[in-house]
């Protein structure tokens, strides 16, 4: 279903210059409404603690839960973790309004990003943010090339000493996603900085504890706490800086109630063990709606991140065009929705059928899995699909020379459809 038009979350500014118990868990509800079903660890220990208020998580643990790794079970631990993942935007730009008196003036868009690959001795990063925070179609030159990174901790004053200069290496507003590239900063050499990892999941579910990690308003890092709402929408943005013409794209999301303000874009969303789960774009403004967040989902960010890096690294496209990514030839659409109670989880499912033929499917095909395997014959990927976007997602995971192996239902029968991707293939994007 189409959805309304919703906010971009980047913050903008302008300036006219150059700017041994038991532990009682009443009261806590699981999923299914009994006591104590399905709450966190993190939960229980904050009621065993009211009871005995000198117990530290590590005999917490210990004693109740048999574990002695406190990182993998303290939300306070792995939001901590993450803020060090995190980074405060800022992109510059030179605006030339219309009038006869108007003169260049500088405009700042203020996000979030997340450092995703990292060397702490080189003092080199790659870092995903969204591509509106540092694209401006009013601007002289719509990709920005005087983007600064702040670490946590040393962005409330945006001072000289802790900025970190940053180039943009990949962007694409069909995806809203942009990848900048941190060379030799002194200042990563000698931080705490680390980097986030993809969770390994490509699906989430309704009621997933979540958190963001962001620069709301510009402020500086923080981060804030809710649940997936809904695993898998669309909704459709502009992505025009202009008051007076409209640049609309759609795209898939994941909705949090996990409070967005302007500044959390590109942003991390995180799960319960801090595995990245989206990057943070945009929500639903107004009065009559409250907390309807919404994050790229890491299934699709973390493929199209490492496109844009290979990409980069071979001396492919720079920072002023999109990415290349490859397409089938045929079209597919999906039928027969179902949703089922799996293991306390909302499981939708899709038959995914091809509507148009090419690349040697056939119309009506019922696509089962696919195999990526490299021109080596090694296999890069293998994916049961179930929803058309599980499709979408894998696709980018396919270079030039690769094979992609379809299994298809056709006709009662079970048939593989090997392709070989050649240059014909390849789309670029925006």
């Amino acid at each position: 279903m189409k959805k309304w038009i919703v906010s971009l979350t980047a913050a903008t500014v302008a300036a006219v210059t150059l700017l041994s118990g038991c532990v009682n868990l009443s009261g806590v509800d699981g999923k299914d409404g009994r006591d104590g079903k399905d709450a966190s660890a993190y939960e229980y220990y904050e009621i065993a603690k009211s009871e005995n208020p000198d117990l530290t998580v590590e005999e917490f643990l210990k004693q109740y839960l048999s574990v002695s790794d406190l990182d993998a079970f303290s939300l306070q631990a792995s939001i901590n973790r993450s803020l060090f993942s995190g980074v405060s935007i800022a992109a510059a730009f030179t605006v030339k309004y219309e009038g006869f008196w108007s003169r260049p003036t500088t405009s700042y868009s203020f996000g979030s990003g997340v450092i995703i690959d990292l060397d702490l001795d080189k003092g080199d990063a790659y870092v995903v943010t969204n591509c509106h925070v540092i694209y401006n179609d009013t601007a002289t030159k719509h990709i920005s090339d005087d983007v600064t990174l702040y670490l946590y901790g040393q962005d409330e004053e945006y001072l000289q000493e802790y900025s970190i200069p940053a180039t943009v290496v990949g962007a694409s507003r069909t995806y809203d996603i942009a990848l900048l590239k941190v060379n030799g900063s002194k200042v990563l050499m000698s931080s705490s900085a680390r980097a986030a990892s993809f969770d390994t999941s490509d699906d989430v579910y309704v009621g997933e504890t979540v958190y963001a990690v962001g620069n709301p308003e510009g402020y500086g890092i923080s981060a804030t706490q809710g649940i997936i709402s809904k695993e898998s929408e669309t909704i459709s943005v502009d992505l025009s800086s202009s008051n007076f013409v409209q640049d609309v794209k759609e795209y898939r999301v994941i909705r949090t109630d996990a409070a967005i303000n302007g500044g959390n874009s590109g942003g991390g969303l995180f799960n319960l063990s801090g595995g990245l789960v989206g990057i943070v774009n945009a929500k639903a403004a107004s009065e009559d709606i409250d907390n309807m967040g919404y994050a790229l989902p890491a299934s699709n960010v973390k493929r199209l991140v490492k496109l844009m890096q290979d990409n980069y690294l071979s001396g492919g496209f720079g920072s002023s065009t999109g990415v290349s990514q490859a397409r089938i030839k045929a079209g597919y659409t999906a039928k027969n929705r179902t949703v089922k109670l799996v293991d306390d989880r909302a499981v939708i499912s899709e038959t995914v059928y091809v509507t148009t033929e090419g690349d040697g499917l056939l119309k009506d095909d019922a696509i089962r899995s696919v195999k990526i395997t490299d021109a080596n014959g090694k296999v890069v990927e293998e994916k049961q699909i179930t929803r058309t976007h599980h499709l979408d997602d894998v696709l980018l995971s396919v270079r030039k020379g690769y094979t992609v192996t379809f299994t298809v239902s056709r006709g009662g029968e079970i048939t593989e459809v090997p392709v070989t991707i050649t240059n014909e293939h390849f789309l670029t994007l925006e």
